[in-house]
């Protein structure tokens, strides 16, 4: 870092340019390197990455009839952004969206050359989290649906913790993938949890097409060693 004059042939410089940032403290104009956070790994990054590479091939081999068809879908089945508002998304993004959660779910490349004609067999109307009955680190989870799940579908599972204590509402930053299930079977056991800690557990029915619905959120606390 060196006080200077002048930078960027300027004597009001702010800002960063060519890996330099000017910024102004009490002593006059401070230039100093900048800075370049390391991205945060993530395990999955690299096959995301793999993924949404291939879905983008496979878009570009799509016939127009095809994209038209993932168009009119992306209009009938609107999105909800961050601030809860609904927006349009593209066919394009309609058709990365689901078949990106299809390959996910099903650890294979699948691909839908055209989208889902019906809606998804079930969502989860009610859930349940208890301290497990089998081992220490335990949860049990349990849940309803509107519906009738199929067996070729999924209820996918996650995790946010471990907390110190009961908090008020999930943190959706947190949650992980921790399990999945059939679409026919309505409980799952979840193992190897930290012991006196608290965790929320989030469930949503997931179409093999990659339709998604709903979450649905609870807290609870793993069984103790006796």
């Amino acid at each position: 870092m060196a006080v200077v004059q002048g930078p960027f042939m300027s004597v009001n410089a702010r800002g960063s340019a060519g890996g330099l940032t000017a910024s102004f403290v009490r002593g006059g104009i401070v230039m100093k390197l900048k800075s370049n956070p390391a991205t945060k790994y993530e395990p999955n990054l690299n096959r995301t990455r793999s993924i949404l590479g291939w879905l983008s091939r496979q878009w570009g081999e799509l016939t127009d009839s095809s994209r038209d068809a993932w168009a009119a879908w992306a209009i009938d089945h609107p999105g909800t952004d961050k601030f809860g508002d609904p927006f349009i998304m593209s066919g394009f993004n309609a058709f990365i969206m689901l078949n990106h959660q299809a390959v996910r779910l099903q650890h294979g490349l699948a691909m839908n050359a055209l989208p889902p004609e019906d809606p998804p067999a079930a969502a989860i109307n009610g859930l349940e989290a208890t301290t497990g009955v089998g081992a220490p680190g335990d949860i049990d989870v349990v849940w309803s649906q509107n519906g009738m799940g199929i067996a070729d579908d999924y209820w996918e599972i996650q995790a946010a913790g471990p907390f110190q204590s009961k908090g008020r509402k999930s943190v959706i930053s947190r949650f992980k993938w921790v399990a999945q299930v059939a679409g026919d079977i309505l409980l799952e056991t979840l193992s190897g949890l930290d012991e006196g800690m608290w965790y929320w557990i989030r469930v949503r029915y997931v179409a093999e097409d990659g339709q998604i619905t709903a979450w649905m959120a609870y807290q609870a606390t793993p069984m103790l060693t006796p």
